[in-house]
């Protein structure tokens, strides 16, 4: 009966005087078209698929088990709506409309993380440290220290656990350097500190140091463009490090509410050879000469009950460099200007360690970067990618760059991405591109949206891509580059070896073909794929069900 109610329908539709004809679907849908631009009214061989042909190349089928009738009367609750020209902008509500992930504070000691949190850490004894420009004077609970200063240079030694340091003064030729057997808290108090020969602060223990930026102070740690031969180690065969502004041996959690500003002039902003984990405060990382964050480890952005760390990163080389590969972002606002990549979450080792597994994960919070450096990337990570949640907008303006850049698999369960690929091409480099991962990539929910510019840039470039809900959105608007026959040459919105649709709402739009794939399933949800200069599918399209909407070049 719904077949021959269709078939009674297309006899009349070229007849309608009336503007506009509806599909009205069993979901509750409707989609209205001029009747003036529908050309043709088909079904497959199957009887399975209709599809309104319309004037200029553009064509939208649906599987008839999804439509109940096509007639003059639009009375479903929701229209669905498309663009033959979709855009990609910034949304500048995103910045306060973020997720969050308040953490748990966890205080069993068997379990490691709990020394993560300073509100388990009691101190006994206070050592205060007062700079001025040419000396530096050392109070309180001294008979726990020993300690030797040259000007305003100190290097402090304790001996007992339990210790809190508390720094404040200004020198511009002074420095700060902390030995420890035990971990300690170092409290930052309206600290302004300069050592042109080397780090502001030097932490040689390989223990935790809880590092509290005092509620309403302001602290400033510059280094020098050179620093001096490093120190010989305790073991008098190795030397100490002193790889940025504020260097640790050990893991470094910052808390409080106060301002922290770090220029690095000569080597990492803010570096540890174990993790970072930064729980609340205002970081700015200004100008760093190589890395924003570097850390051998890990890195984590989380926030306390009360309070959300706001970090801003300019950096020559890298915003955050994790050298074991993982960076976990829950909470807080972060920017990042970069030169290479803004978060790189990579792990190489000529003999890797196998329980060692790079990865990025963001689930809550709102991150913006922006990179120029040619192949850098906005977020990237020889491990995977995972969204749980969180808003990512991210500019690349280099050439071969990518918005996130994955060797394994990408997943998005939820939050929100936006990009902007503006690379050009020189020579045979690849131009910017949105998506790139060696696995697979999953929209199971969220919302992505990419807008290359480059030439020849791809949108997703993957092994298979799955959408299963949510909304994608992938444009790739510039010209193809150099030899246009080469698939790797062309603008595509997506570029994968299947491309599965099972839900939600996808628009892609090329230069080229909408979707390079082998294979390309459309099973339910909204797919729109527009070709500007060539067909929409490379080798065609198999629907199922859904709504596919299709415009390429005649």
């Amino acid at each position: 009966m719904r077949r021959y109610t269709f078939a009674t329908m297309l006899l009349v539709a070229a007849g309608l005087q009336a503007q506009v004809i509806n599909v009205n679907n069993t979901d509750g849908t409707t989609l209205p078209l001029d009747t003036k631009a529908v050309s043709e009214i088909t079904f497959d061989e199957a009887k399975k698929i209709v599809t309104l042909s319309m004037n200029e190349g553009e064509r939208h089928s649906f599987h008839t088990d999804k439509v109940e009738d096509i007639s003059k009367t639009g009375n479903k609750q929701e229209k669905l709506e498309y663009s033959l020209a979709p855009t990609v902008s910034f949304d500048s509500n995103d910045k306060k409309s973020y997720n969050e992930v308040t953490e748990t504070i966890i205080t069993d000691e068997l379990i490691d993380e709990s020394g993560d949190f300073v509100e388990n850490f009691t101190v006994s004894y206070v050592i205060d440290i007062q700079f001025t420009e040419n000396d530096v004077a050392v109070s309180g609970n001294t008979s726990v220290v020993t300690y030797t200063k040259d000007g305003a240079h100190l290097v402090i030694t304790g001996t007992k656990g339990k210790t809190a340091y508390v720094v404040s003064g200004k020198s511009g030729n002074g420095s700060l350097k902390i030995y420890s057997p035990k971990k300690f808290q170092l409290v930052l108090c309206g600290l302004d500190l300069t050592n042109s020969a080397g780090p502001a602060i030097n932490i040689q223990t390989g223990k935790t140091v809880y590092l509290t930026v005092e509620e309403g102070s302001t602290n400033s740690l510059c280094d020098g463009a050179t620093y001096n031969a490093p120190v010989l180690s305790s073991d008098g065969i190795t030397y100490e490090d002193q790889k940025g502004t504020l260097f640790s041996e050990g893991q470094l959690i910052f808390d409080g509410t106060g301002t922290l500003n770090v220029t690095s002039l000569g080597g990492h902003g803010i570096c540890s050879d174990d993790y970072i984990r930064i729980r609340s405060g205002n970081i700015n990382i200004k100008n760093a000469a190589k890395d924003g964050f570097h850390t051998n480890d890990k890195l984590m952005i989380s926030r306390t009950a009360e309070h959300a760390p706001v970090i801003n990163i300019t950096a020559a080389n890298d915003g955050i460099d994790c050298g074991k590969g993982e960076v976990i972002i829950d909470a807080g606002k972060t920017t990042i200007i970069s030169g290479g990549e803004a978060i790189k979450a990579v792990y190489e080792a000529t003999e890797p360690d196998p329980l060692i597994v790079p990865k990025a994960t963001i689930n809550g919070g709102y991150v913006e970067f922006t990179t120029t450096g040619d192949k850098s990337s906005g977020i990237k990570t020889n491990g995977e990618f995972v969204q749980n949640g969180g808003i990512v907008h991210g500019t690349v303006k280099g050439n071969g760059s990518k918005v996130i850049n994955c060797d394994k698999s990408i997943t998005f369960n939820n939050g929100k991405v936006t990009g902007f690929c503006e690379g050009t091409v020189l020579n045979d480099t690849t131009s910017a591109g949105g998506i790139k991962c060696e696995g697979n990539f999953t929209l199971n929910n969220g919302t992505i949206a990419m807008k290359c510019s480059g030439k020849g840039a791809k949108g997703l470039n993957c092994k298979i891509a799955m959408i299963k809900g949510g909304e994608a959105t992938l444009l790739s608007e510039a010209e193809n580059f150099n030899g246009a026959d080469d698939d790797d040459s062309k603008s595509v919105a997506v570029d994968a070896d299947n491309l599965i649709v099972t839900g939600g709402r996808t628009v892609l739009s090329a230069y080229s073909y909408a979707v390079s794939t082998t294979n390309a399933n459309l099973t339910n949800g909204i797919l729109h794929a527009i070709s500007q200069n060539a067909t929409a599918f490379k080798n065609g399209a198999t629907q199922k069900g859904g709504w596919l909407m299709i415009k390429e070049a005649e």
